[in-house]
């Protein structure tokens, strides 16, 4: 049995104070593999107890060399991700509204779930915004207007302005 086809019931991990350590193949994590390329299994390790209310609180750690697209240049660029989450699990809607916008929430119906549920989510948030930091990356498009001949003033939108004094074809 893969470590995403194991199922763990929750409440006796979290009465046990128990820690989950496993490797992942990002594989089947669908949403997650769709958006990189893993270069090793996840290491993912969970920590598990009850709170005050006797809810599942979920401790959690994640890592994982990858390549993901550069929004700027669409090149290939390598990353170290690791994600680190804390999350109470509540079985309705409901339960998690009255805990609040400031925490995070895994919603399940029942007490069982695997990997997938309690880590894929954490692991699309921690995906970087801007994976090319490079801020001279040399496959990034111009941002610069071309430069006025010497004694002219530069006008950048000077084609938008015969754009706009053109006649329609219409």
């Amino acid at each position: 049995m893969s470590a995403l086809q194991e199922r763990f019931r929750l409440s006796e991990l979290a009465a046990r104070e128990a820690e989950v350590e496993r490797d992942v193949e990002a594989a089947g994590l669908q949403r997650f593999a769709a958006l990189c390329r893993c270069l090793a299994p996840i290491r993912v390790r969970l920590r598990f107890r009850l709170d005050e209310a006797g809810r599942v609180q979920v401790q959690g750690w994640c890592s994982v060399p990858l390549v993901v697209e550069c929004q700027r240049c669409l090149a290939p660029v390598e990353r170290a991700l690791a994600a680190e989450f804390a999350c109470t699990v509540v079985g309705s809607d409901r339960e998690a509204s009255r805990l609040g916008a400031d925490r995070c929430v895994v919603l399940l119906n029942g007490d069982e779930a695997g990997l997938a549920q309690l880590v894929e989510d954490e692991l699309i948030l921690a995906l970087p915004a801007r994976p090319c930091t490079d801020a001279d990356c040399p496959k990034a498009p111009a941002r610069a207007f071309p430069e006025a001949a010497p004694g002219e003033v530069a006008k950048p939108l000077q084609a938008l302005a015969v754009l706009l004094a053109a006649p329609d074809d219409e």
